[in-house]
């Protein structure tokens, strides 16, 4: 069996920090979820799906902007002691960390949501093939993504994309006399 890689635990435990703060920005669309019910746009699967896509576009914007900050991290990342440098130890671009970001945030969060509303509209029951693709695509993805960071050389599928690592965060201390 393959060994964990060293890092493995502490962006699981930085990830879910920052899922925390991915669930407030979801409650915060509660609002919009009400008045979507009072005017009837509930039951529209279109409408669902796109209401679905805010939360996920949100948590992948802010998550680029810290990562593509000065401190190179989301507030789990630098909870645990880490950060997000390009393959050559820069800092990120706002683009390459929304490119990290749009696979590790936004099409897992959003496959989710088109298994969900599938699943609230019939799909399932009908046999729907997007419902049962999305199925397919979110569990395959989540593998990928959580095996490729946990083992190997722990670059997550994310990170391979965008050309990115995920480090632990030079000190002032460590780097005197270096």
């Amino acid at each position: 069996m393959a060994a964990l890689h060293p890092l493995a635990i502490s962006r699981g435990k930085a990830y879910l920090r920052d899922c925390v703060g991915y669930l407030g920005i979801a409650v915060a669309t509660v609002p919009l979820g009400l008045l979507a019910q009072q005017a009837e746009w509930g039951s529209h699967r279109w409408f669902v799906l796109a209401a679905s896509a805010i939360p996920p576009t949100v948590a992948t914007l802010l998550a680029a902007h810290r990562e593509a900050s000065a401190s190179g991290a989301t507030p789990g990342k630098r909870r645990y002691g880490l950060q997000v440098q390009d393959e050559l130890g820069e800092p990120l671009s706002f683009s390459r960390a929304l490119l990290r970001n749009v696979v590790k945030i936004a099409i897992p969060w959003q496959l989710g949501h088109t298994v969900a509303v599938g699943a609230a509209f019939g799909g399932f029951d009908d046999q729907e093939p997007l419902t049962i693709a999305a199925v397919v695509s979110t569990y395959l993805l989540l593998a990928l993504m959580i095996g490729s960071a946990a083992f190997g050389k722990g670059r997550a599928l994310h990170d391979r994309i965008a050309g990115t690592r995920v480090l632990v965060k030079k000190t002032l201390s460590a780097t005197v006399g270096s």
